[in-house]
């Protein structure tokens, strides 16, 4: 581009200061020049500068997580062979050369992955995170926890006084006294006939076969013979109808007005949910040292408990301290509640807490073992070891609602059923339900007999086991029904109540399946299911994303690409909340868990961190 001059004086002075330049590199001086003053004129050094001020504040936010500290990686050197000779052995010259022998070395990444034997104490397998002393304590904390269906027995040694203060007095409608679960009936038969309503008028094509399974039976037949009067039926079915007369809320969240107590002052549910937030003076803490492959939260409702498996069979443990407000500012000598054991030696696949004993947390491994935590022992036992001839990789758990029989899979297509009231080395049986690896067995909450498996060969099938002791050892097992995927399926599940599945699958798709009927055991073929498009491309570093059923409401999560964490409802499938956090989540929330009591969420990542939405 041409320079022009303002003066001559100005020429010859720079042709004067540049004597035995050519032209080209007087044009570039000069160009030089000019733009330097253009960037004084707009002021660029002070915009610079304050870019670099706001990129200073983003190191800073993104300063160390606290929690375990990042172990360093010891770069293996090859190991040379031991040399042996006849002069170091003691072994006098002769004329036949000695043959030297080589001391075989073992190999330190399979040494690391050998299943350890027998019981298990705390301080034996600790990786030295974490007060083993206070964590001791904690347990013998939680294992004096009853449960909450456990608590209603013993209001029967209360006083008369005592019981006044935990049960409430109950209405009386002309001179007779309702039940309670009656009122409960009416309320869910006013709320959902405000929701079929809001449903229908939404859309009546996608909805068929919705209505039949929000419809439940009427809240008369649930009543007990003492309270079966004409009076309280009329008094029900009148509720009903005079909720269906009654004009929708022009709210968005109508549908959902669903109150979880009957005073009306806590929020909805679905506001419960759509208000969850990563809180607390540590919102992000590193848990475990690998990638979090499972997680389970203890069903204490006074107090949070956290446990993630990595893949490398480490436990971490996050006794989560709900007295601290959300402000509060840790000293820098002040550790979260985080506790590390080494139980397994190879990938911990699945965990779930017993429902008859919450103080028992079982878990496999690939290591071809399953063990559970006894609070009250503080220990880790041994419930199954497999045979050495058979796969060691095995994956999910499922424990039936006895408390008494586990199932989980294997990468061979089987199941196995096992009673841990039996030694380690035995089982129920084995079966081989698929023919490539099976990747998720769940036991039906309510029929015990049912159990539904998804597999890499693009199937998820329902079995009955009673079914089982009909074929021989060599002949392959019919299943009661089958539903197959376009794409391998990761993960399927029964919902709490036992009437849906939910299942995720590599072709980008969630399926919801509904309309179940009591009953189950007669039915000739799935039901049709909802479909929700959802990324599931995970990949080699993310684990595996999975719909996780809320233990007391109907709703599932999932953990999204996006680095949110995706709630959906049954019966419509529609978008609850999508929660997300740009300052601590950095990666894929791939692994959740839901409190079994509680409106609260833990999620765990590849980097060994997690957050609670609560």
């Amino acid at each position: 581009m041409p320079v022009h001059h303002d003066s001559d004086n100005e020429s010859d002075t720079h042709t004067q200061d540049n004597n035995g330049l050519t032209e080209y590199e007087k044009m570039r001086l000069e160009n030089i020049r000019r733009n330097q003053e253009a960037m004084r004129m707009f002021e660029l050094p002070e915009a610079v500068s304050a870019v670099g001020t706001s990129r200073a504040d983003r190191n800073k936010r993104s300063a160390p997580t606290p929690g375990l500290k990042k172990e360093k990686r010891v770069k293996l050197t090859d190991v040379l062979p031991r040399r042996t000779s006849n002069r170091l052995a003691n072994i006098a010259p002769d004329s036949t050369p000695s043959r030297r022998t080589v001391e075989p070395v073992a190999d330190p990444d399979q040494i690391k992955k050998t299943r350890r034997n027998g019981t298990l104490s705390l301080k034996e397998i600790s990786n030295g995170h974490g007060d083993d002393d206070k964590f001791s304590r904690l347990m013998e904390e939680l294992a004096t926890y009853v449960p909450d269906k456990a608590r209603v027995k013993d209001l029967e040694d209360l006083s008369d006084d005592e019981s006044a203060a935990h049960v409430k007095k109950e209405p009386e409608i002309d001179g007779k006294t309702v039940k309670k679960e009656v009122k409960k009936e009416i309320k869910e038969e006013e709320d959902n006939a405000v929701k079929i309503m809001k449903e229908e008028a939404d859309d009546k094509d996608t909805k068929v076969g919705i209505r039949k399974y929000f419809s439940r039976s009427s809240a008369a037949k649930n009543i007990t013979p003492a309270a079966t009067t004409p009076d309280t039926k009329a008094k029900a079915e009148s509720a009903v109808k005079d909720t269906t007369k009654t004009s929708l809320p022009k709210s968005e969240d109508a549908d959902n007005k669903l109150s979880s107590s009957s005073s009306g002052k806590r929020p909805s549910l679905r506001r419960q949910v759509q208000a969850l937030k990563i809180r607390g003076p540590w919102p992000t803490l590193k848990v475990c040292q690998g990638r979090i492959y499972c997680m389970a939260i203890h069903e204490n409702r006074d107090k949070v408990l956290v446990c993630g498996g990595d893949v490398d069979g480490n436990l971490g443990f996050w006794d989560l301290d709900e007295s601290q407000a959300d402000d509060y500012e840790p000293d820098e000598e002040e550790e979260p509640n985080v506790y590390n054991y080494k139980a397994h030696s190879r990938t911990l696949s699945s965990m779930q807490y017993s429902p008859t004993e919450p103080n028992k947390l079982f878990s496999t491994s690939y290591d071809g073992s399953v063990r559970y935590l006894d609070l009250v022992q503080q220990k880790f036992l041994e419930s199954y070891v497999v045979a050495p001839d058979a796969s060691d990789h095995l994956g999910s758990v499922s424990i039936t609602s006895s408390g008494q029989q586990l199932w989980f899979a294997d990468v061979d297509g089987g199941v196995t059923l096992k009673d841990i009231r039996t030694p380690k080395d035995e089982m129920v049986y084995r079966k081989i339900l698929h023919e490539k690896k099976v990747g998720c067995v769940n036991v039906n909450p309510k029929y015990d007999n049912l159990i539904v498996t998804s597999s890499l060969d693009r199937t998820m099938k329902i079995w009955d086991i009673r079914t089982f002791g009909q074929y021989k050892e060599d002949e392959a097992i019919v299943e009661m029904a089958s539903f197959e995927h376009r794409l391998s399926v990761t993960s399927a599940m029964w919902s709490p109540d036992g009437a849906s599945i939910a299942s995720t699958s590599y072709d980008d798709n969630v399926r919801i399946f509904n309309n179940f009927e009591p009953s189950l055991p007669n039915f000739k073929e799935i039901p049709e299911p909802v479909r929700i498009p959802h990324n599931n491309q995970s990949g080699r570093w993310v684990t595996m994303l999975r719909a996780v059923w809320s233990h007391q409401f109907n709703w599932f999560s999932i953990g999204n690409m996006n680095k949110s964490v995706d709630i959906y409802s049954r019966g419509t499938g529609d978008l609850m909340a999508n929660l997300s956090d740009r300052h601590n989540l950095t990666t894929v929330p791939a692994v959740n868990a839901w409190h079994p009591s509680r409106v609260l969420l833990a999620s765990g990542m590849a980097n060994g961190k997690m957050v609670i939405w609560r």
